[in-house]
């Protein structure tokens, strides 16, 4: 194989695995006091592209991931937010994590610990 064609090679196989970069958002664990039952988390996507999420999920402590009671999170738009939620229980800490296809640089987002529709404390993905 010639140099030229073993430099081209390489910017290509590097392009590849650079677009194949996944981000993950997720929040620490998070309680928000015996009365609280369900944990809902938001992302709204700043950025003036899309982003495709790859996967989400509720985990409580330690590390068990929770059915979902509503997904709404799939390609966030430009501009657009998407949550997901499930029931959770009342004595246990809970965390939130988002897997993104590309750079979440421009998306933020926040895990709500809640009682009804009362949020009893609240925790930045990062």
């Amino acid at each position: 194989m010639t140099m030229p064609r073993v430099l081209a090679l390489t910017v290509l196989l590097l392009g590849f695995s650079v677009a194949a970069r996944a981000d993950v958002l997720a929040t620490g664990a998070l309680y928000g006091g015996p009365t609280q039952n369900t944990a809902v988390c938001y992302l709204f996507n700043a950025g003036s592209g899309p982003v495709t999420v790859v996967s989400n999920q509720i985990i409580r402590e330690p590390n068990l991931n929770l059915a979902l009671s509503f997904d709404g999170c799939s390609v966030l738009a430009a501009g657009s937010s998407c949550g997901i939620a499930a029931p959770i229980l009342n004595n246990v800490a809970h965390s939130c994590k988002f897997v993104l296809s590309q750079s979440g640089a421009d998306v933020r987002g926040v895990l709500e610990m809640r009682s009804g529709l009362t949020v009893l404390s609240t925790s930045d993905l990062r």
